[in-house]
């Protein structure tokens, strides 16, 4: 009798003439991020799930399209969604319930012992009753032992599960480093939201956990020039608008884009405490990134607000270096190339993988 069944997502169990053994899968590998406590799989199951929740990726290639088609519908509903990047659901991870020990059915134990009896009964002939119902007897206990030991593979297979869950939730409750920042690593990619974890751990002057976040923010080109307005005589229509207007409203969507990544980072690192934030966005050129934002936000600022409240007064609160703003329309620009500002770019420049930075870093200016 040979029989192979599977008990784990990637562990068959084989029955042959020298015994049982267990199998793993060929898929089996090495995975960054468990997903462990999430209520979906991170791995598969993007938690975005509508236009008002796009990714800033898909947010400037539609405001592109939108900008040559002269669409008004699709330039207001793109700008609506730059500004409530903050208002998406980030459910906190909890601990995960151990999975159940599954039994064999009825219909598999049935298939093991008509396997066992079509092994055992070819064997005899039909002429000898006896040795038959001896063969059928023999065979009908050893598919019983059979079911008996894949019960037991069963409930060892959950133990080990249910262990590792624990393992895993372990540490991430416990705010180890490696654990959090795979996690947050994870999520970051499924949710294609441009932000990194490049550290996590915990302060030794306040005792409170910490993650550093690297964040990649569209350049200004996101916000039309023109936008949706209405003529003199009512009718709705494509405005051309000041460099004022474009850099409030790039402000804005800055705002949300920051207060959003934190809200995503304190839900899957369930122990952080504050969420200290580096956004950078491509220089004009193209040719490089410049930091904007270097800030930290506290878990109490983050869910403690008001839902509908503004985040740009939190974003310019919340700045440990003061935000540069240049002329009478209020450019943002780089903030000024500090030595701690420039270490902190510094680190930017592995977790985001952008050889073009080296040279900004050479030079100690944006």
């Amino acid at each position: 009798m040979d029989l192979l069944l599977r008990v784990a997502p990637e562990v068959r169990l084989s029955s042959s003439t020298s015994g049982l053994r267990a199998l793993l899968d060929d898929t089996a590998g090495a995975r960054v991020g468990t997903g462990v406590g999430a209520r979906t799989d991170v791995s598969s199951v993007s938690d975005r799930g509508s236009d008002e929740t796009l990714s800033l990726a898909e947010l400037e290639v539609r405001s592109r399209q939108a900008q040559e088609s002269g669409d008004l519908n699709a330039l207001r509903s793109i700008e609506e969604a730059l500004v409530g990047l903050h208002h998406e659901n980030h459910p906190p991870r909890r601990r995960p319930e151990p999975p159940e020990t599954t039994a064999l059915s009825a219909k598999e134990r049935s298939l093991l012992e008509r396997k066992a009896f079509n092994a055992a009964l070819p064997q005899v002939s039909v002429f000898k009753r006896a040795a038959r119902s001896k063969a059928k007897a023999i065979a009908e206990t050893e598919a019983d032992g059979f079911s008996r030991t894949l019960d037991v593979a069963h409930a060892v297979v959950a133990q080990h599960r249910a262990a590792a869950l624990d393992d895993q939730w372990n540490d991430l409750a416990g705010h180890e480093r490696c654990a959090v920042i795979a996690e947050l690593d994870a999520a970051f990619a499924a949710a294609t939201c441009g932000c990194t974890c490049v550290d996590a751990g915990w302060d030794a002057e306040t005792s409170r956990g910490y993650v550093t976040i690297v964040a990649r923010y569209p350049s200004l080109d996101i916000v039309a020039e023109r936008g949706p307005g209405v003529s003199s005589s009512g009718r709705r229509m494509l405005r051309r608008r000041t460099r004022s207007e474009r850099n409030a409203l790039y402000l804005g969507g800055l705002a949300s884009f920051a207060l959003a990544a934190a809200r995503r980072a304190i839900s899957i690192a369930v122990a952080a405490d504050d969420i200290h934030l580096v956004i950078v966005r491509p220089t004009e050129t193209g040719e490089g990134l410049e930091p904007i934002y270097v800030g930290s936000l506290s878990r109490e600022a983050v869910t403690l607000r008001p839902a509908l409240a503004d985040p740009l007064p939190l974003l310019l609160g919340s700045a440990e270096r003061p935000m540069q703003f240049d002329g009478p329309a209020h450019d943002l620009v780089a903030v000024a190339p500090d030595a701690d500002v420039m270490e902190i770019v510094r680190v930017c420049v592995d977790a985001l993988g952008d050889e073009a930075l080296d040279g900004l870093l050479e030079t100690g200016h944006a």
